[in-house]
Formats: structure tokens, sequence, C-alpha cells
């Protein structure tokens, strides 16, 4: 085997392992985009409800349905996911997280407080279907 020859044979190899190495990255980004995608499908998907039991406004009126995302903003403000039309509530009042396989609800420092059941919520809590929350003059119940 001639020196040519040989140094002909590295190149092939150097341009194959070259292609399989750009090959093996593009594999990778595929799989994390296929991943991202259904994460992202996941989190638009709507997670359960929270029904109006009692409001001492008219928005929202009683009986309606609101969809819960992931995250979940409930306050006056018109950047909550809930907005309520209630002077008792908050810009920013409660957020209401899905975290392994439990809805977490979260006071976020308002003057008023948040209710869960009729107990005033502390700190964090973990929140059942059917549990009561209740902000300013307006209950909620929640439903999967």
């Amino acid at each position: 085997m001639t020196l040519d020859l040989l140094l002909f044979l590295l190149r092939l190899l150097s341009a194959a392992l070259l292609l399989a190495f750009l090959g093996a990255i593009a594999w990778l980004i595929y799989q994390d985009l296929r991943v991202t995608a259904r994460a992202v499908a996941r989190q638009a998907q709507v997670q359960g409800y929270l029904l109006v039991v009692a409001s001492d406004v008219d928005v929202p009126p009683v009986g309606t349905r609101l969809p819960l995302l992931p995250v979940t903003s409930i306050g006056r403000s018109p950047r909550n996911t809930v907005v309520l039309n209630n002077e008792y509530a908050s810009g920013e009042h409660a957020l209401l997280t899905w975290r392994g396989s439990q809805w977490w609800l979260e006071d976020l420092g308002s003057r008023n407080g948040t209710l869960l059941n009729e107990m005033a919520l502390a700190e964090t809590a973990v929140v059942s279907p059917g549990d009561i929350i209740s902000i300013g003059g307006t209950q909620f119940k929640l439903e999967l």
C-alpha cells in the first residue's frame, strides 16, 4: 500500500466520521424539538376548570366555567388568566399551578387574603377537586 493510498483512505475515514458526527447532532436536535413541541402542546391544554359558585359582582357571572392552564393567575389586572371585577381582589391576587399531578394554590401577598374551604391561606396549599377558593366576594369550585 502506497503512502498516497493510505492518505486517501484516512481522508475518506475522517470525512465519514465528520458526517456521522453531524448526523448525530442533527438527530439530537430533532429529538429535542419533538420533546419541546409535546411539552408546549401539553401546557396549552386545559387542565381543569374553576366554576364560579357565588359572586357579589356580575363579572364573572355565577355558573361560569373558567378554564385552567398549568399556571393560572387570578386577580383584578387584565394580565391575569382569570380576571375578577371585584374591588376586594388585588391586581395579582392568587396563583394556581399544576405541579406533580396536583393543583397548588398560593396567595400572592394580597391585602384581603385568599380562603381555601373557608380557611385563610397562610402558605401554598394543595387544592383538590371540589375545594372552594374564595377571593374577595367571589367563590370558585375546582373541577377537573
